[in-house]
């Protein structure tokens, strides 16, 4: 079969997050092929494709509207800021192009909702970002669960911080402190580490969350962490708390905070417990990111029983040797080229909507 043709808005010059996650797979790849670059500005998308030493013949684009008029581009990947997906989108979804967008979706869950309608009715093929199903450490726990080793599973806790949105923000992310963006601890990484967690034990049925702002003026730092003199507002939440639920009848503990990780330690990014009848299961990692998690986090079995623990050993498949970061989002492509779908962890933007509505749902509940 002839490689997907992919044009792909938000790849920068620079290192971000399409740079390190989406690029790897895709130059590596005989199923898909770079054909365009769309970035702010003609020159700027032209300065990518000089930067990541893409053919000659990558097309450069200055607007998504002449993106979308491309009759040479199966697919539209877009990596920008949640507040651009919207615009940089719609007029690919308009000209029936097959879209990859980044979680969230959009900037609200009205956005999403008429993207997704207007995907349906020009019936292209969807992919969200959200990585937690292609998970092979997020599998792995499941499959321990469902042999019966820690028997019933009764309750979960979960603490964690994505070491950013603290008491200061870098520049290049001071746009997760305004809510009205749609980028903040809640939409992004709380979603995340919550789908993470969904996905192993059961879908919330019952919940009540709790959300707070515990820095509401931050200092700003340079991208590379250096202090500066500015300030910051911030108007979306630090603080995240969650109990409920889950479809097994387990209870949930949900805690996820900005700011560094205990000892600024490598393992104390988070700590996650599943509790059972006959044993119990723990995960402990740099930061709150259960979504890219492998040979970074640890798995730790206990039984009851014998009092033993043991350490679960991950397997490995094409994927490990694309950086960390890269690797779900490599099997994100390999399955929609592969024709798969929500039951193999492709998930679309039907699923996406829900989850915004979810969010939606979280903010009402918290009274904000």
């Amino acid at each position: 079969m002839p490689p997907i043709r992919v044009g792909f808005i938000g790849l920068s010059s620079t290192m971000s997050w399409a740079v390190f996650s989406h690029l790897p797979y895709l130059k590596s790849t005989s199923k898909y092929e770079i054909v365009a670059l769309c970035n702010s500005s003609l020159e700027a998308a032209q300065a990518a494709i000089k930067a990541h030493r893409l053919p000659s013949t990558t097309k450069a684009y200055g607007t998504p509207e002449d993106m979308a008029a491309d009759p040479e581009i199966d697919l539209v990947v877009c990596a920008t800021r949640v507040d651009r997906h919207y615009s940089n989108l719609l007029p690919s979804i308009k000209a029936g192009k097959d879209v990859f967008c980044e979680w969230p979706l959009a900037t609200n869950a009205a956005e999403a909702e008429e993207m997704v309608k207007i995907s349906k009715d020009k019936g292209v093929k969807t992919i969200v970002g959200i990585q937690a199903h292609m998970s092979p450490a997020l599998r792995k726990i499941k499959e321990i669960i469902a042999s019966g080793k820690i028997g019933k599973v009764l309750s979960s806790t979960f603490h964690g911080t994505p070491l950013t949105l603290g008491a200061t923000m870098p520049e290049n992310y001071l746009y997760q402190n305004d809510k009205s963006i749609g980028g903040n601890l809640v939409t992004i990484y709380g979603i995340h580490s919550l789908e993470s967690i969904q996905y192993v034990l059961g879908p919330l049925t019952s919940y009540t969350p709790l959300l707070g702002i515990s820095f509401p003026e931050t200092k700003v730092t340079t991208a590379a962490g250096k202090p500066t003199d500015r300030t910051s507002p911030r108007t979306s939440h630090d603080q995240f708390l969650l109990h409920g639920l889950v479809s097994s009848g387990a209870v949930l503990s949900y805690h996820l905070h900005g700011g560094p990780a205990f000892s600024n330690s490598p393992t104390a990014g988070h700590i996650w417990r599943v509790f059972g009848t006959l044993g119990e299961i723990q995960t402990t990692g740099p930061d709150s990111y259960l979504q890219i998690a492998e040979e970074n986090i640890k798995i730790e079995v206990f039984e009851h029983a014998s009092g033993t623990t043991e350490v679960a050993e991950l397997g490995k498949d094409g994927f490990n040797e694309l950086m960390m970061y890269g690797r779900n989002v490599a099997r994100l492509y390999e399955g929609f080229a592969d024709g798969k779908g929500v039951e193999e962890g492709v998930l679309g933007w039907g699923e996406a909507l829900e989850r915004h509505k979810f969010v939606d749902e979280i903010y009402k509940k918290a009274g904000v």
